[in-house]
């Protein structure tokens, strides 16, 4: 409850991934919590003495009943923590990513046995506070340090996902359920495994592979482990244009195709060329536009969405390797026109790209036609390559009134 606005920060509106995946920011609080209390019940195991009774059991068969409660805890907290970012979220559409409840369960299990065995082992005192503070550090401190993807080793990477064109790399999850294999792994051998260096060879290879296999899953990936949607998820309706959005648009639908449609024909009003596939799919091939992917749109939002779809949407490679780029300045005033000339007001627009920029997009638009569509076309072509400068803002048409004074 203490991090509910912290969980509820980068929820993305209606969108299951996200209302799910945000909730993994409270794993290294309740994480550490399963870890203490799982020291707790070791160190009961060893004050009653169990071990030297005659052994009914094995010791994993004595531990798992005594770590029911304490995983339920972790559960709980994991539960309200996904019971805040739902109730943010207010997701309709599709279904609850369950996979991510899984792998946090896994996680939480792997904490309480590996508590269990310090409890077992040192005194009380030192066994829970020691449990709590180990736990924290390993969950939380990851995601501060260098290289990125070891933060996806202990907690998954899924508390950034996800954007409404986005979807959880299920790698960067499997790292960390690998990885808590392992200990968990480990834990059972530990408690079962009689001979001395049997125990010992089995739980080192148990951990040795965990880590292994963790670490092969998440090496190389980014601080944000997120794929490109499937396309086919995409609701496409209408024709000249053809939009298509994601489903959780679908309460929206019409008020976006409908301002969408008005933006490409003010485009092509001024002279330019626009698919006829409006789409949300972020790399659609040469016969559609990325128009963005929002969650909550608004008319104006839209419509600079589909102006700006006229844009690259990387620097050129030689801008990425180095090179001097000076179609970097064109950017923002030709985004800002685009915008503009689309239909968007002109407050959202300078909000976006800025005041300067809007200022001189407002004036390219009192320019002739002709002039304004020769300006953007030497932007355009200045924002695809290197050696192509930006062209001046074209000089204001003058009106009738005005040449004849």
């Amino acid at each position: 409850m203490l991090l509910s606005d912290d969980l509820a920060a980068s929820v993305t509106p209606g969108y299951w991934p996200s209302a799910v995946g945000a909730a993994t920011f409270a794993l290294p609080f309740v994480a550490p919590a399963c870890a203490a209390a799982g020291a707790w019940e070791g160190a009961r195991f060893t004050r009653g003495n169990v071990a030297g009774w005659a052994p009914a059991r094995s010791g994993l068969a004595i531990a798992l009943p005594l770590l029911v409660p304490v995983i339920a805890l972790g559960a709980l907290g994991m539960a309200v923590a996904v019971v805040l970012t739902i109730s943010t979220a207010r997701p309709q559409a599709g279904m609850p990513p369950v996979g991510m409840a899984l792998a946090w369960l896994v996680v939480l299990i792997a904490h309480a046995l590996a508590g269990f065995l310090l409890g077992k082992r040192l005194p009380l005192v030192v066994a829970v506070s020691l449990a709590l503070v180990l736990s924290f550090v390993l969950t939380a401190y990851p995601a501060a340090m260098e290289p990125v993807w070891l933060r996806h080793m202990v907690t998954g990477g899924m508390t950034s996902c996800c954007s409404l064109g986005q979807a959880p790399d299920w790698q960067a999850a499997a790292s960390a359920v690998v990885l808590a294999c392992g200990v968990i792994a480990a834990a059972a051998v530990a408690l079962t495994a009689a001979a001395v260096r049997l125990r010992r060879a089995l739980t080192g290879a148990a951990l040795v592979a965990g880590l292994a296999g963790s670490g092969f899953l998440a090496h190389g990936l980014p601080a944000d482990p997120v794929v490109a949607r499937a396309a086919e998820q995409l609701q496409c309706a209408g024709d000249h244009p053809r939009v298509c959005l994601w489903p959780e648009l679908s309460g929206r639908a019409g008020m976006v195709r409908h301002n969408a449609a008005e933006a490409r024909r003010r485009l092509q009003q001024a002279g330019l060329a626009v698919p006829d596939t409006l789409t949300m799919e972020e790399h659609p091939d040469t016969r559609a536009a990325f128009i963005g992917s929002w969650p909550d749109p608004t008319p104006s939002v839209v419509r600079a969405g589909v102006g700006t779809s006229l844009l690259p949407p990387d620097a050129p490679a030689c801008a990425q390797s180095g090179s001097p780029y000076p179609g970097a300045d064109a950017y923002g005033p030709t985004a800002a026109w685009l915008s503009l000339t689309a239909g968007a007001a002109s407050e959202d627009v300078a909000g976006h790209y800025g005041a300067k920029e809007t200022a001189v997009a407002t004036g390219v638009r009192h320019a002739g036609g002709d002039e304004q569509l020769a300006w953007f076309r030497r932007n355009s072509t200045a924002l695809r390559d290197c050696t192509t400068h930006p062209a001046p803002a074209p000089a204001p048409a003058h009106r009738s009134g005005e040449t004849a004074r």
